[in-house]
């Protein structure tokens, strides 16, 4: 945690809040013609992500509170490639380690696994499925760490602010429980597993943005990287609640907030920006 003038302070936690704000509010407009044309969720096969919202929501918040060099800031990060390999390794490795570790320990508690338990795909469509998701990640992560996490760690500790955005990360990945339909697929079970679980990411991606000095891009690719991992091994593919592998996450992210301490490696300069 990083003092900071109050005025400034009540300006970041306003920007946030709007933020917040034109997430859901956007999300929700994008849903309206859900509720005009009837469509029932539950017939139908989707992925509730809608990656663009929070990106879209802070460039524009960012514009209208019309910051000094406001939309540099956010999106200057996303560039920042001068890191160790080894945070891009962690990055893009991370998720499918742990996605097979799940795997492992099914297979010691002799529950059922797919056959075959881990496939690559040819090199072509790996390419177009890594740069279609950093894409997708670049909407999503803009808005999680180049705003949320980025903003709100200024004001409390880094880790309280992985969790804050963990749990708004978590409601807006929920939407489709209040479209027609979206609630018989989803039980009170899913959605307090989708809240560790996406908890526990949003520590851990917290974590690779502050040890990085503020990189958007191995942020990207982290997001990239569980994504990607999902196509690789078909336990995790639709198993996102299942409790083996939320309890990993949620080991793996306790671990760090240990071994790192609530900072999650954010070292803040004299003049208040992240080295």
């Amino acid at each position: 945690m990083r003092d900071i003038e109050p005025t400034q302070a009540r300006r970041e936690n306003r920007l946030v809040g709007w933020w917040i704000a034109a997430v859901f509010g956007i999300t929700a407009l994008g849903m309206v013609p859900l509720f005009i044309y009837r469509v029932d969720l539950s017939r139908l096969t989707f992925s509730s992500s809608v990656p663009l919202m929070p990106a879209l929501a802070a460039i524009l918040v960012v514009a209208l509170f019309r910051e000094k060099r406001g939309i540099r800031r956010l999106l200057r990060p996303v560039l920042r490639w001068r890191v160790g390999a080894i945070w891009f390794l962690v990055a893009a490795l991370g998720s499918t380690l742990i996605f097979i570790a799940a795997d492992a320990t099914r297979a010691v508690l002799h529950a059922p696994l797919p056959n075959p338990w881990f496939t690559f795909p040819g090199f072509a469509s790996m390419g177009f499925l890594v740069g279609a998701l950093l894409a997708g990640a670049f909407g999503e992560e803009v808005g999680w760490r180049g705003l949320g996490q980025a903003r709100l760690q200024g004001r409390f500790s880094a880790l309280s602010a992985a969790a804050l955005v963990g749990v708004v990360w978590t409601v807006w990945h929920l939407w489709p429980v209040v479209a027609p339909g979206g609630l018989d697929g989803t039980t009170w079970a899913d959605a307090l597993l989708t809240l560790v679980r996406l908890t526990a990411l949003s520590v851990l991606f917290a974590w690779l943005y502050n040890s990085t000095g503020g990189s958007l891009l191995i942020v990207m690719v982290a997001h990239a990287g569980y994504d990607v991992g999902v196509n690789l091994v078909p336990g995790a593919y639709g198993n996102h609640t299942d409790p083996v592998l939320v309890v990993l996450f949620a080991a793996a992210a306790i671990t760090v907030a240990l071994v790192v301490g609530p900072s999650l490696g954010h070292a803040p300069t004299a003049d208040g920006r992240s080295r």
